[in-house]
């Protein structure tokens, strides 16, 4: 019976598979055009700076799987509640990223009518909450804040128009 592929190996894995795809996702990104209307940063810049940050993120994944662990030498034998505890704290990131995934596509669903104020609002202090923050208060000025801060800094600062939902269609008349 296969115990799959170890830490070291998936990490290596994963870590190549990124590199190689990020790099093919600069690449592309390299290759869009600018408009007359684009500024110096370019309509490549966010989409290239997205590549680099996952090619880094790639490399320290090559790193993890490549450099050997203190834990990898000790040997021991686990007994079987060990191999279950193991199996299980395993499978933790993965329900995690699952549960985070669910929450994003919320996320989407609710964007266009909700618009992006409030959506983003909620996202984050879903994320928050998932992650373990429970203080309600907290949570409630994550809610509050969040919204109308990334607003500001991409409709005012960057130029970027978001989703306004149905509220300019409630207030309008």
């Amino acid at each position: 019976m296969s115990e799959g592929l170890s830490d070291r190996a998936t990490s290596c894995v994963t870590g190549a598979i990124g590199l190689l795809s990020s790099l093919t996702y600069v690449v592309a990104a390299r290759r869009i055009e600018d408009s007359l209307l684009a500024d110096a940063v370019g309509a490549s810049g966010v989409p290239v700076a997205v590549g680099v940050l996952m090619a880094v993120a790639s490399i320290a994944l090559l790193i993890k799987g490549l450099v050997p662990s203190a834990k990898a030498h000790s040997g021991s034998v686990k007994s079987k509640g060990a191999l279950i505890e193991s199996a299980e704290s395993l499978m933790r990131p993965h329900w995690f990223a699952a549960g985070l995934l669910v929450i994003l596509m919320a996320y989407l669903l609710i964007l266009p009518w909700l618009g992006y104020i409030v959506s983003i609002g909620l996202l984050s202090a879903a994320v928050a909450w998932f992650s373990g923050g429970r203080e309600h208060k907290a949570l409630l000025g994550f809610v509050v804040l969040t919204g109308p801060l990334l607003w500001i800094l991409f409709d005012f600062a960057l130029k970027v128009r978001m989703p306004a939902g149905f509220w300019p269609t409630l207030f309008a008349g």
